[in-house]
């Protein structure tokens, strides 16, 4: 995981406030230990303060490195080297600006800079080095804790958006209108071409089994190979009652068909294409459906030749089925997968979708 990948959600009010008591409550610890050392009392303040605010000021830096190399997402036995490297390097440079201020404040005193004895640096060096270290270790925490808490609410709401896309496929896919529709075009062909009214039988069958195995195993992940052999059944059944009004084409690269992919995401965009460029059209039309698996993607196209749509207007459409499939690929590939509407080469709607080639993520 790359820190691209990392939470960015900066810490909450609470946190910075608790961070600056925290600090406080240092600053009022070295200054009774310098009091009780024999210093005077704005010397005891300023000593303290010499002493924290190095500290305070570069902390951010060492809670930063957690996001920066996260861990242990990051693989490889270097992974926390770097930050642990970092953090050393943080309080070196916090003890090179506490040498710095201690310095000035004997000047000010004394009017002769004489720097603090060797042993105090030392002792400087160990104090800063488990600071910043245990900063660190708190911005682990912190950032761990996020990732865990965002993976949690992508899983609450993979959950909830898998339940509403097998509603909508419910509404849409399997409505009243598409079943009365394949009915009556079977009845036809049961008296014209038994063979032909058995097979597309078997093709509604399958179209069936497809839904109740995703429902059955809850899974946000199929084969590619399944969903394209449910999108070529749904075909099938479209053809039977569009006939020669439907002209698809569709291919796809064999390497793609072994990818893994969300559930539904590529029927509704042809389902899309069909209703509002194809069907409404006394001559029907074509519906091209194209699978390619290039550099770690597996990018699929689906264009018709109807009359075209602007992006925002097919996201604005009424029916939600597309904007709840942005939606729902979204949380389902943590924001790698991309859907996208634009013309087609055949003068109608592209629709595009980009995805990761490892598939959904699984929910934590």
């Amino acid at each position: 995981m790359s820190d691209t990948d990392a939470p960015r959600a900066s810490l909450p009010r609470g946190a910075r406030l608790a961070y600056a008591a925290a600090w406080a409550v240092a600053t009022m610890a070295y200054a009774g230990l310098f009091a009780i050392s024999g210093a005077l009392g704005h010397q005891a303040v300023l000593g303290a303060l010499a002493s924290v605010l190095p500290n305070a000021a570069l902390g951010w830096v060492s809670l930063g490195l957690a996001r920066r190399w996260p861990w242990p997402q990051e693989p490889g036995p270097g992974a926390l080297l770097r930050p642990l490297a970092a953090a050393e390097g943080v309080a070196l440079l916090a003890t090179a600006l506490w040498w710095m201020l201690a310095g000035w404040d004997g000047w000010i005193r004394t009017h002769a800079y004489r720097p603090p004895p060797a042993p105090i640096v030392l002792w400087q060096v160990l104090i800063n080095t488990i600071i910043h270290l245990a900063l660190l270790g708190a911005g682990y925490a912190w950032h761990n804790g996020q990732r865990a808490r965002e993976s949690q609410e992508r899983a609450r709401r993979a959950d909830a958006l898998r339940v509403q896309a097998e509603l909508q496929l419910l509404r849409t896919q399997l409505n009243p209108h598409f079943i009365l529709n394949t009915l009556h075009a079977l009845l036809g062909l049961v008296r014209r071409d038994p063979s032909a009214a058995e097979a597309a039988i078997e093709r509604l069958g399958e179209l069936l089994k497809f839904g109740m195995s995703v429902e059955q195993r809850r899974s946000d992940r199929v084969a590619f190979r399944d969903e394209w052999a449910f999108v070529e059944s749904y075909l099938d059944l479209e053809r039977l009652r569009l006939g020669e009004r439907l002209r698809a084409t569709t291919g796809a690269d064999p390497s793609a068909l072994d990818l893994a992919i969300a559930p539904f995401a590529l029927q509704p965009l042809v389902e899309n294409a069909i209703v509002h460029g194809i069907a409404p059209r006394a001559d029907g039309g074509a519906l091209f459906v194209s699978a390619r698996h290039a550099a770690g993607r597996l990018r699929i196209e689906v264009c018709d030749d109807g009359p075209g749509a602007s992006e925002v207007a097919v996201l604005a459409s009424p029916r939600q089925g597309l904007r709840l499939l942005r939606e729902r690929l979204a949380t389902l590939y943590g924001g790698a997968a991309r859907l996208s509407f634009d013309a087609s080469p055949q003068g109608g709607l592209r629709a595009v979708l980009d995805l990761p080639e490892d598939g959904p993520q699984e929910p934590a």
